[in-house]
Formats: C-alpha cells, structure tokens, sequence
C-alpha cells in the first residue's frame, strides 16, 4: 500500500477488491476483440497495452454495489461478470484485482465512456449473450460469491437457533466467519481463480450472520432426551467449540425439565387413548367399567378408574 502521489505513478495499481465497496467490473482481454465493443457495448474505460494491444476493460458502475452482499445482487454480479467474459472473450482466471493504470500509458491508449446502470447493462447483455454455460457461471468473477453465501446460509439456517440459546450476537458473527474461512478453503480449492480474498469472505459472513440472527426463524432444535438442552452432536464443529459445556447444575436442571416435559406428553397422550377407547365402547353399546375401559384403551385398570373417577366428579 503506497500514497496517493507514489500509487499513481506505478504501472499497476489496485481496481477492485475493496471493503468499502464495489465501483466497477474489469475484464483482461488478451486480443484485440475489444474494440468491437466501443460503439455496441461501450466500456465505461479501456486501458491498452501499448505492445501487445491487449486491454483491460472496465465497467463502472454508476451507484457502486454495497459492501455486504444480499443473495439478490450477488446473483446479479454474478451473471454480470460471467456474460460480460463470454462477450469479450476475456481472460476466466483474471481476478480483477490489480489492472494496468490508466495514468501511465500514452495519449490514447486510455478510452473512456459512460458509466453503467447494473440493471440496464445485466439487459443490453442478455440480448448479445443469451445463454452462459452453468460452469462459465460457476467460474465467474462473482460466482465463487454466490456459491459460499448459498453455502453459508444453508449452514447458518440448521445452526442459528441453537446458537440464540448459547450465545449473543458478536459471538455468533464471529461462529459464522471461521465457518466461511473454512468453506471457502474448501469450496475453492481447485476454483481457476482460487479461494476468494479474506475481506470478501468477512463481508458474506457478517451479511449472512446479522440476517440470520435478527430475521431467521425457521430453524428446529433437536433435544437430548435426558437433559432436554440442544444436541450438541446436531450442532457443527464451529458451533460446539464456541458454546461451552453445561455445568453439572445445569445439567441436573435439564435432566429435571426434560423428565417434567415427559411426564406431561405421556400422560396426555395416555388420556388421548381412553378417550378414544370410551367413543368405541359408546359405539358398541357395551358397558363402560374399568375393567373394559383399560382393556380397551390400553392401560392398567388402576389408571382407568381414576380416569372414570375424575370424569364424574367433574361431571
């Protein structure tokens, strides 16, 4: 990282990947297609090698994408970068990182146009590329985006209603990053532009973690029968380290809740099955006593007469 007057006067010079937010899409073209371009699509900037006459094509758009991504525009930068590649036929493992500076080539070797609506240029590209191969899609500047925010919401929805009961907030964003770091280390591995840098991996976790947190509530917790606490086997690995294990108080309070919440299921569940069996014999016109009542529904006599006994005193 260089000031501003030393930066300027380096051949190359850094055109995207910053935390702040996102200004432009640029695209190395290693041939001379690129002028064919400049009346049907026009580059908001061209930047040419004054050897090989090969460019990097910028789009910039006219109100940047925010820093933190919604699935919504990260599918759309994605389609952007993958038709805009098909169309140009630009470079697949360019990163977009680093680009030629448009201050150190000679008089007309830098090209300019307008800025860019996302939208308006997502449609004008739609009738020139119709169709982008799933795989060119994948393999796009912002594909590797959409794939690890997908991934890391699936995760965070299985995850996220445990972790409301172990947690706060902070503790939860930071669960959620070291789960991206991990799955982009993975998901990308063999990506021809490898794993995505780790302030765009921040900024999908934070996105991912602050929505499903405040706004998510379709997630289930699953129980350990003994204890009624949440099933530290259903959670993942990141989630099971961050959440420390219960003390021996607090597990004999869950043993002593869950065996409450038992006692309760199976006594209504047991009043469910005399009920039904007391319509049967009603059905049948036979006579209801104790002795057919626990025949019928299944349970001891002892539990059918106090059964019988509290229905007609209430009756």
């Amino acid at each position: 990282i260089h000031r501003r007057q030393t930066a300027l006067r380096l051949r190359y010079i850094q055109v995207g990947g910053y935390p702040h937010a996102l200004p432009r899409l640029v695209l190395d073209v290693d041939h001379t297609g690129w002028v064919d371009s400049l009346e049907d699509l026009r580059p908001s900037l061209v930047v040419v090698n004054p050897q090989s006459h090969h460019a990097h094509v910028w789009y910039e758009f006219a109100d940047p994408f925010p820093p933190e991504p919604s699935q919504r525009s990260l599918g759309l930068l994605a389609d952007l970068s993958a038709r805009l590649e098909a169309y140009h036929g630009a470079d697949p493992s360019y990163g977009g990182l680093m680009g030629r500076n448009p201050l150190r080539v000679p008089v007309g070797y830098a090209i300019d146009g307008p800025p860019w609506d996302p939208v308006r240029l997502a449609e004008a590209l739609r009738l020139r590329v119709p169709r982008v191969p799933e795989a060119s899609l994948r393999a796009s500047a912002y594909g590797r985006n959409v794939a690890l925010f997908d991934a890391l919401r699936r995760w965070a929805y299985g995850q996220v209603e445990g972790a409301r009961r172990s947690m706060d907030e902070a503790s939860w964003r930071g669960v959620v990053l070291r789960e991206a770091l991990s799955l982009n280390e993975r998901l990308f591995r063999d990506h021809p532009k490898g794993p995505l840098p780790a302030n765009e991996v921040r900024w999908t976790a934070k996105s991912v973690a602050k929505w499903t947190w405040r706004r998510y509530r379709g997630g289930r917790i699953y129980l350990t029968p003994s204890t009624g606490n949440p099933d530290r086997s259903r959670l993942s690995r990141a989630l099971r380290e961050a959440i420390p294990p219960l003390s021996p108080e607090a597990q004999e309070e869950g043993r002593r809740r869950g065996g409450a919440t038992r006692g309760r299921a199976q006594t209504q569940a047991a009043e469910e099955r005399v009920l039904e069996a007391l319509r049967r014999l009603q059905l049948r016109g036979e006579p209801i006593t104790a002795t057919t009542l626990a025949r019928e529904a299944g349970v001891s006599r002892q539990k059918a007469h106090k059964w019988l006994k509290r229905m007609r005193g209430e009756g």
